[in-house]
């Protein structure tokens, strides 16, 4: 083999190298911005804490707003994600969700006592990627 066709082989190898190795993204991995870690509720449009209180068969609105470990507002993935409320016991309340608002429900109360809510979090209506401890709500 000649040294300008090595020299040419080397040179194309490294061309090869270089263009592999600074293919694709190379900076640092970076927290999932859509990761939820704290969470504020709304009730009626005014922010609230457990206990939350639902009054026997009267409607309200209920918004939950996430935030990010960084504390930015997670409203703008709204459409792409859901979250779920859960009461046990079930008959405490009835949780409806709005249209369009995947972070927005309808919770009527219902049978008199106390009991718990749990809110989910996640990528289907199931919002179960991701649960929050369980707060205190009565009726």
């Amino acid at each position: 083999m000649t040294f300008p066709r090595l020299a040419r082989r080397l040179a194309a190898a490294a061309v090869l190298g270089v263009s592999a190795a600074c293919s694709g993204d190379e900076t640092a991995p970076t927290h999932d911005d859509h990761t939820p870690t704290s969470y504020t509720v709304l009730i009626g449009g005014t922010e609230a804490t457990a206990p939350y209180t639902f009054a026997a068969g009267q409607t309200v609105r209920v918004q939950l707003k996430f935030f990010n470990a960084a504390l930015e507002d997670l409203d703008e993935v709204e459409t792409s994600h859901f979250a779920a409320l859960t009461f046990d016991p079930a008959t405490l309340a009835t949780v409806a969700p709005v249209a369009d608002h995947h972070f927005q429900f309808d919770v009527t109360g219902g049978t008199v006592g106390t009991g718990t809510v749990q809110i989910g979090y996640g990528h289907d209506a199931q919002a179960d990627e991701h649960s929050f401890t369980a707060d205190a709500a009565t009726e």
